[in-house]
């Protein structure tokens, strides 16, 4: 059995405070401007893995021209996580874009997807060698429900399904693409996926759940070409009558068939309830042993922004309060719960239509 590399996750939109994309910037914790402190107390509460981010927009704010100044920032600021023995996971999309992207009609052009590489690419060759994991692309299956069902990202569409499935081509193309481009420079690659399972008693509902665990298969299929299977893992989603209601199962990580190592990118829970967090982690921890998982990355490490919901602690493990950090109590024991998983129970809860947050 591997020993499981413990981390936590931030994002460039949801965390540094500014990103200069598609999206109105977010306060977040201000990650970029105290990332040193982060980082020690990353190293404080025991992480082997700090999952992070480059953003895009600031990388390349106008097509084809890449910002020096914003490079020497990413520069440093890997090098800080490196020098701190943290093993660096790099998202490279994680849900915004340039706004420029937009004069193509964003991902449904293969021209976004062929400057997306040009991006990839560019990363590589300047940070390649202070990235441990190159993630090429965040939950592309969220993504684009996010930006064409949901209508919570740009172009905030609703339920425009046909253009859902022109963006998914594109970016399940990028995404390959990217994964020859990034071992190329000899790094490690893959991309995070939200993996979760449908099921259902109903029988007239049967072959919609069809349609959406067919989707896992397909994902599955992707991560054999990358270095790690790695899913980010909360619910199982179960339809009573024609509701889709959210039922939080840890044992649930199990039905993930995984083609490669298997990594948690993400994982976590929305309470400020001490007892529950520690109940949850504790009972996923068992899992995680037993699923012989070779990464797990809780989400997330600060409090931020979240999709549609705003700047609040939700998940967090370590605190924001003005620019004061503040280590949560889970945070002080999540190590050694991973390490050592105790004995303990945690039911199905059943989180209604809205998981996010419980009180």
């Amino acid at each position: 059995m591997r020993s499981v590399k413990i981390g936590a996750a931030v994002s460039p939109y949801q965390h540094f405070g500014f990103c200069k994309c598609d999206m109105p910037d977010e306060p977040g914790a201000y990650h970029l401007l105290f990332y040193e402190e982060d980082l020690d107390v990353a190293r404080e509460i025991g992480l082997d893995v700090f999952r992070t981010g480059v953003e895009w927009a600031l990388i390349e704010p106008a097509e084809g021209r890449y910002d020096r100044e914003a490079l020497r920032l990413f520069r440093d600021y890997l090098s800080s996580i490196r020098r701190r023995g943290l093993r660096s996971w790099v998202t490279l999309h994680h849900f915004t874009n340039p706004r420029w992207v937009w004069k193509y009609g964003g991902w449904e052009s293969r021209e976004v997807g062929r400057r997306f590489l040009a991006y990839v690419e560019y990363v590589a060759r300047e940070l390649g060698d202070l990235i441990d994991v190159a993630l090429v692309f965040n939950e592309p299956n969220m993504y684009t429900f996010l930006a064409y069902v949901k209508g919570d990202l740009p172009p905030f569409g609703f339920l425009s399904l046909r253009h859902m499935q022109r963006a998914s081509q594109v970016i399940d193309e990028a995404i390959l693409a990217a994964r020859d481009m990034l071992k190329s420079y000899g790094l490690q690659a893959s991309f995070t996926y939200s993996f979760t399972r449908f099921e259902t008693k109903n029988i007239l509902m049967r072959p919609v759940l069809y349609f959406l665990n067919r989707q896992n298969s397909k994902y599955m299929d992707m991560f054999k070409e990358m270095d790690y299977t790695a899913v980010n893992f909360y619910v199982v989603g179960r339809y009573d009558d024609f509701a889709l209601r959210f039922v939080l199962r840890p044992r649930g990580l199990l039905e993930v068939k995984a083609p490669t190592p298997l990594a948690v990118t993400e994982f976590g829970i929305a309470t400020r309830n001490e007892e529950l967090r520690y109940r949850y982690l504790c009972a996923m921890a068992s899992v995680l042993k037993e699923a012989n998982a070779t990464a797990a990355i809780w989400w997330s490490f600060l409090h931020g922004y979240e999709w549609g919901l705003g700047y609040q602690p939700f998940f967090a493990l370590v605190d924001v309060l003005g620019t004061r950090r503040v280590v949560t109590p889970l945070a002080k024991v999540f190590r050694t719960t991973l390490e050592n998983p105790p004995r303990c129970v945690l039911d199905e809860v059943d989180l209604g239509l809205e998981w996010r947050w419980l009180t």
